[in-house]
């Protein structure tokens, strides 16, 4: 084997890793970093279902299946699996759906992974911040943190959460990203070059951003403004809520 191969099949490898790891970060984003029980609901009934532990293991187990799928496809489509046409149509059963630069070491993934490392950060620094307060309920905390992230902005692991599910997006599941390999399942217009592959996700991920930044994040103000008081509108006027200085 020549060293052009060697490198080749080195690369390819190290992608299918890269995107692993990349699964496994981003299934932290729904994994609550505290043990703390909250026994009683305390907030409305579609945020209250989508915190729930089995809807994140799911959410947590599909990530994984997806970075997982993702990684085999490319070691597919880089020829570093041994040749079968009997796996590869198991594997991915329409592959000529796929865009090949979603597959590889290309421009538009590596400004995915880079905007996943930078969110995966804020979500963690916002995890340790508020240590074992940090829960997926609205609950009060045992004290109002306004240090570290939380100085400049009240919310930043949900920040960080947009992010990592824009990322989420443009590795996972975008159109002829490794979904495409199934367009005979779900139907092409899904997953192929029609506008639905384009707009349909766009809508969905619209619809669960304005769940948090207008439901979620009210509910958590108002706790809190009940919780603390004065000394919360004294912290909420000297802060933003989700980009410093901006907003």
């Amino acid at each position: 084997m020549d060293t052009s191969t060697l490198s080749k099949y080195f690369s390819a490898i190290l992608y299918a890793l890269t995107i692993l790891h990349a699964g496994y970060l981003l299934q932290l984003a729904f994994r609550q970093p505290s043990s703390k029980v909250i026994s009683h609901k305390t907030e409305s009934l579609p945020m209250y279902l989508a915190a729930s532990p089995k809807g994140m293991l799911f959410a947590r187990t599909i990530t994984l299946l997806l970075a997982l799928h993702h990684a085999t496809v490319s070691l597919t489509l880089s020829h570093t699996l041994p040749h079968s046409p009997s796996l590869q149509s198991a594997i991915c059963p329409t592959p000529h759906h796929l865009d090949p630069r979603f597959f590889t070491w290309s421009l538009p993934i590596i400004a995915a992974l880079s905007l996943l490392y930078i969110s995966i950060t804020i979500r963690l620094l916002a995890y340790a911040h508020l240590g074992t307060n940090f829960t997926f309920r609205v609950a009060a905390p045992d004290e109002l943190v306004t240090s570290g992230v939380y100085t400049y902005i009240r919310h930043p692991s949900y920040t960080g959460l947009l992010m990592v599910l824009v990322a989420y997006y443009l590795l996972l599941i975008r159109p002829r990203g490794v979904l495409s390999c199934w367009a005979g399942v779900v139907g092409e217009e899904m997953v192929g070059e029609g506008r639905y592959a384009y707009v349909l996700p766009v809508v969905g991920f619209s619809v669960f951003v304005s769940m948090f930044m207008v439901w979620r994040v009210k509910e958590e103000e108002d706790m809190m403004e009940r919780e603390f008081g004065e000394k919360w509108r004294r912290y909420r006027a000297g802060t933003k809520r989700f980009v410093p200085f901006v907003y």
